[in-house]
């Protein structure tokens, strides 16, 4: 279902209800919401009485979601939150474990599955912004560090007491989290169990801004509108080039470099936006492509 908005407004609207069950599918809400030729997607996890803990079907269903949106090259930014304000994500649904996670060859099955969940969200092209109410702990922490780009309440907790269960963490999510607040940090979660508040996640790097409750949804609004009306070719080029980053073998002379400041310098965007800039207008981007305004 694909609902039109007109104004960050509308979007807050969306963000400040719960989804409708027709959206639902294996515990996870998929919103269409366009902006013209743009869209605008909400993904909600949707178990509040579970703090949205996320079972086999649920993992499963997070990565069919973003493998499809993948592709979609009208999506501008997506939004993942927790359905019931008292939970992002509780993580893995402990009660399925005697069925489905219990000795190796299951494990192996259900560790993939929230691999292919995590990996998913990493390779889409486009920006994911995590919203972050309450707790984040385990799979739900590792599912917020698999977005770009995380904004928190200040009643938010953060933590991966895996330590009281008995399980391991796997590479995807240990590269996840480690990437953002270091190596030693993610062990002093993991040995301590403790749950790190929204203060301390934003001093580590887990978070990029904190906010109060009644405003985080109004901050992420407007934070995916911005994304939504920015240059779609510097969007996506810092998701690229942001990855790239980490590899110290990379140089300015690597082929995807060359290929993303061809598009920039020589397509449309960086056109507008100076000519934008230069008269004091608004800049109104198309797909980096097509001439704007008219031009040939």
């Amino acid at each position: 279902m694909i609902r039109a908005i007109e104004a960050t407004e509308d979007l807050l609207t969306v963000l400040d209800a719960e989804p409708s069950p027709d959206c639902v599918e294996d515990m996870i809400a998929v919103q269409t919401l366009a902006l013209g030729s743009k869209a605008l997607v909400v993904v909600t996890l949707t178990r509040p009485a579970q703090h949205n803990a996320l079972n086999l079907a649920g993992w499963r269903r997070l990565a069919r979601v973003f493998n499809s949106l993948r592709d979609d090259s009208t999506v501008r930014v997506v939004i993942v939150r927790g359905a019931g304000g008292r939970a992002f994500g509780a993580g893995a649904d402990i009660s399925e474990f005697p069925a489905k996670r219990l000795g190796s060859a299951a494990a192996d099955q259900y560790n993939a599955a929230i691999a292919s969940a995590l990996q998913a969200i990493q390779s889409v092209p486009f920006p994911v912004i995590a919203m972050i109410e309450g707790l984040a702990v385990g799979g739900g922490c590792e599912l917020a560090t698999a977005c770009d780009v995380r904004l928190a309440s200040t009643g938010s907790r953060f933590g991966i007491p895996i330590g009281r269960l008995g399980v391991t963490l796997g590479l995807t999510e240990t590269r996840a989290v480690a990437g953002l607040i270091g190596a030693a940090n993610l062990k002093y979660l993991v040995y301590s169990g403790a749950l790190a508040t929204a203060d301390q996640a934003l001093a580590w790097g887990l978070v990029q801004k904190v906010v109060e409750a009644g405003e985080l949804r109004a901050e992420t609004a407007r934070l995916a509108r911005n994304i939504a009306e920015s240059s779609e070719i510097t969007v996506r080029a810092t998701k690229q080039v942001t990855a790239l980053a980490a590899d110290p073998a990379v140089t300015d002379g690597h082929e995807l470099i060359r290929e993303l400041h061809a598009q920039a310098y020589d397509g449309d965007d960086l056109r507008e936006g100076v000519d934008a800039f230069l008269i004091g207008r608004t800049p109104q981007f198309t797909d980096g492509r097509t001439p704007a305004h008219g031009r040939s």
